[in-house]
């Protein structure tokens, strides 16, 4: 698509949030847990909701159940502690797996991932920030030389820049609809597995033009990388809409603005 050339500095309106909750990636063995019936087993730490999209991948040589085929999107229809059950359309019929995963009666040496995707917009956030930083490392040696340390002024230390981090914080408006992912965002901080939660921060979201319209990924500018929530507060008065801000801090980027870093 055709790249604007602008000299206008940006504003908020351009920016966004995409995210994919926590506790929702697993590897799962490739019979023992698609066995025949509806019912997918699943970690009792998983966080999966009703109307989560997820696909399946294999690994390591896996089988996956003829029932499915890794790639595809899949919506969860139900879910319980330990089980989910997944149909092809948002709200359809559970899928019957034929139980014949791995080698049809074992499981195989290889295992099958699911994982939350796509991306989700978060639709009730106002506002977020990010702070990347380097570790200064001193490096600083003993004079090299006989007199190479005196003189009238003491000497500069030498430093060099080590690891990066990241942390930063996103505000969220609370509102009583519990399904939203920017709700669904602020309970995750609590969750002891957070495997699974990964942000795109967009400060420059430009569409792809389709429908319905999606971040072109090629041209926008963004953050993307596993995210470790924090903490959340929250600001309750009776003149303001309630607010909660989540803190957070992002490790594997895979692409920072205008960058791929893999």
């Amino acid at each position: 698509m055709a790249i604007a050339c602008s000299s206008s500095a940006l504003t908020g309106q351009s920016g966004s949030v995409y995210y994919t909750p926590a506790a929702t990636k697993f590897c799962l063995e490739d019979f023992s847990d698609f066995p025949a019936g509806v019912a997918i087993s699943v970690p009792a730490t998983n966080d999966f909701q009703v109307g989560d999209p997820v696909v399946f991948s294999i690994e390591n040589g896996g089988s996956i159940d003829t029932a499915l085929t890794a790639g595809t999107a899949y919506f969860i229809v139900a879910s319980t502690s330990q089980t989910i059950q997944v149909s092809a359309t948002k709200g359809g019929t559970a899928i019957t797996l034929n139980g014949d995963g791995g080698s049809g009666a074992a499981n195989s040496a290889g295992h099958i991932n699911i994982a939350y995707d796509p991306f989700g917009a978060i639709c009730d956030i106002s506002a977020w920030s990010i702070e990347i930083s380097r570790e200064e490392l001193d490096v600083t040696t003993l004079p090299c030389g006989v007199g190479a340390g005196g003189g009238k002024y003491a000497a500069f230390r030498a430093t060099q820049a080590g690891y990066a981090s990241a942390t930063g914080t996103i505000t969220v408006f609370f509102s009583d609809n519990a399904t939203s992912l920017g709700q669904r965002m602020r309970a995750n901080v609590m969750l002891r597995d957070q495997n699974g939660a990964r942000v795109r921060l967009f400060n420059n979201t430009v569409s792809d033009g389709a429908s319905p319209a999606a971040p072109d990924l090629a041209t926008s500018s963004f953050i993307e990388g596993d995210i470790t929530l924090t903490g959340v507060s929250l600001d309750v008065n009776p003149d303001d809409p309630q607010q909660g801000e989540i803190s957070f801090s992002v490790q594997n980027i895979t692409h920072l603005f205008n960058t791929s870093l893999v």
